[in-house]
């Protein structure tokens, strides 16, 4: 879709909407996108990832909500892409920088929807530093091991 003639959109017409399926899916609970990301990023530790799912989960329950504070919640596709930034070693909050905060609005300052979703966020980033973000027993290299190859 490279050029000036695919970037308006217009309607489809009736013999090419006949040649789609629609798919209806429901969102992934919290309990299967939880196991969803356990499953693409297997080395990141459990309680990051049910930290992304967590968030993403209370953000559509938010967005679903009577008076709802935002319009949209965090989709699948943001957690994996959180949960990959976490595998490349981001900490969980540039990753929500990245990935999160953009999606929202700021206008209303204190009051708007990236200060809401930033507040979510902000319960389940830790103190400090993410040193703990990979399990230990998938680790490749030890220190025994990294210890006994630089002398052997």
């Amino acid at each position: 879709n490279i050029g000036n003639e695919y970037t308006a959109t217009r309607a489809l017409d009736r013999a090419l909407r006949d040649r789609f399926t629609i798919i209806e899916m429901d969102v992934l609970n919290k309990e299967e996108e939880l196991e969803l990301l356990k499953y693409m990023f297997p080395n990141i530790d459990n309680n990051r990832l049910s930290d992304v799912a967590q968030i993403s989960s209370l953000t559509r329950n938010e967005s679903s909500n009577e008076n709802p504070r935002i319009e949209s919640g965090i989709s699948t596709r943001t957690s994996v892409e959180i949960a990959g930034l976490l595998y490349d070693g981001f900490a969980l909050k540039d990753a929500a920088e990245i990935t999160i905060y953009p999606q929202y609005d700021s206008s209303g300052g204190v009051d708007s929807e990236r200060t809401f979703v930033m507040q979510i966020v902000q319960k389940f980033i830790e103190d400090g530093t993410d040193d703990e973000l990979f399990e230990d027993e998938d680790n490749l290299f030890n220190e025994e091991e990294m210890g006994a190859s630089v002398v052997s």
